[in-house]
């Protein structure tokens, strides 16, 4: 098949072959390779330089592919990138080739007229979004696929092929560093964005956890006003840096896997400090701990635990594990058997964010949760816009359904919270209950709110 874009006039490199040959095509994914890429997207530069053209070109990434292989096996995630690269080979208006840089990364191009590019890259972006986002089914198992995606462009972010590829692939990584799963389109800001994240990375290399980490602790109410819990949150000092806040680092901690000794010392410091409040009047309070998907299949983790709860002499019953969505990507029998193995050890679970990603009834149905925590997201608006509101009272409504408890993050105002309880909603979290606080600032008055 030619390239369909009628500037290339016969152009012959083919969007896809069935029989990989030579260095030019990929033999997982039959698609052209890295070097077919650089040499049609030069060639695609040159013949819009000559004919007052623009090109388009996108990177896209499925994020934490890593975790897809060493969870289900490489068997798998080869079927995995098969798929998208069906899929992404099939877009009706990326007219240009589709090819596999490395890994799990492709790049799309097309050329634009000058006069309309903007309109139409917006339409091209959507639909590649679209595309990518789609339940896949892979070897009898349904995968949710997470993809970033890099956006630079020719005139505007060079006049070369490996500038558009490098421009794309730090519009790449913004979209991941801001939590994946979304499009970044290159601007100057993000090399300054982008350096950070080396500084960051080379900082958390060396990092100490007792000495630059720290744990704050946000309340959680019920609606009658009494202390239900505390939710553990990680914070990073550091002496050149700064504070830097969570969002900026936990995904670089996992990138490196890094994060699970962190984890390890987030429970240690977490039960200890669980035995040392519960003297002051905090008997009968749960502590919330953000669990990694990488801790979860980390070896030997419900073991570790085990090991620190009777070293500390603490109970499981007293804790509570946070999980997000991205979990949903990983339906193995390893992820399913120790989140089981916590429930039968008294440790309880909850979904946290629920609402921004694929959580799909099935398997909210099948894990083995005890709590949802409906993303702030929502609730930020739900005294301003109907349809917010009558999202979140369905919302409740239905987690009562499946016989889980529900817990309202960010509630900020007074309105918010009359609301909430008014729906039935079990429990509250936000900066009008209380915000953040060292454990010096933890006491017995904190078993009442003013609600």
């Amino acid at each position: 098949m030619e390239l369909m874009d009628p500037i290339f006039q016969g152009e012959t490199m083919p969007r896809r072959v069935n029989a990989p040959t030579a260095q030019l095509y990929d033999a997982l994914t039959g698609l052209p390779g890295r070097k077919a890429a650089y040499a049609m997207l030069a060639r695609a530069i040159s013949l819009a330089k000559k004919c007052g053209r623009g090109v388009l070109a996108a990177l896209v990434d499925m994020d934490r592919f890593y975790l897809i292989n060493e969870t289900r096996g490489t068997a798998f995630g080869d079927e995995a990138l098969r798929q998208m690269a069906n899929r992404l080979y099939e877009l009706s208006h990326w007219s240009c080739s589709v090819y596999r840089l490395s890994g799990n990364t492709f790049l799309l191009f097309r050329m634009l007229r000058l006069d309309t590019a903007a309109k139409e890259a917006e339409t091209l972006i959507e639909e590649l979004k679209n595309s990518v986002e789609g339940l896949l089914q892979v070897r009898g198992q349904q995968l949710y696929p997470f993809c970033s995606i890099g956006v630079s462009s020719f005139p505007a972010d060079g006049d070369t092929a490996e500038l558009i590829v490098r421009h794309a692939d730090t519009a790449l990584r913004q979209a991941k560093a801001a939590g994946g799963n979304q499009v970044a389109v290159y601007t100057e800001d993000d090399v300054a964005h982008i350096n950070r994240m080396e500084d960051l990375r080379r900082a958390l290399r060396s990092i100490v956890p007792g000495e630059q980490l720290s744990l704050h602790y946000q309340p959680i109410y019920d609606a009658a006003g009494r202390l239900r819990g505390l939710e553990a949150l990680l914070r990073w000092q550091h002496s050149q840096l700064g504070n830097i806040p969570p969002g900026e680092f936990i995904s670089l901690a996992e990138q490196s896997g890094q994060i699970v000794e962190i984890g390890e010392w987030v429970l240690s410091e977490v039960c200890r400090m669980i035995r040392r409040v519960r003297g002051k009047g905090l008997d009968d309070i749960i502590i919330s701990v953000n669990l990694s998907p990488l801790q979860i299949t980390a070896p030997g983790f419900v073991e570790t635990l085990q090991c620190v709860l009777a070293l500390t002499e603490t109970s499981a019953e007293w804790l509570e594990f946070e999980i997000t969505e991205s979990i949903m990507i990983d339906s193995s029998k390893r992820t399913t058997s120790v989140l089981n193995a916590l429930r039968a050890m008294g440790v309880r679970v909850a979904l946290d964010d629920f609402g921004i990603g694929y959580a799909s009834l099935t398997y909210l149905r099948e894990l083995p949760l005890h709590t949802l925590k409906l993303d702030r997201s929502f609730i930020c608006h739900i005294t301003e816009q109907h349809a917010e509101a009558a999202i979140v009272k369905a919302m409740i409504s239905l987690v009562h359904e499946l016989g889980f408890e529900v817990v309202a993050e960010g509630v900020e105002t007074k309105e918010q919270l009359e609301l909430l309880r008014s729906w039935g909603c079990d429990f509250f979290q936000g900066y009008l209950l209380g915000k953040p606080m060292q454990e010096e600032a933890l006491c017995a008055p904190l078993m009442q709110a003013a609600l």
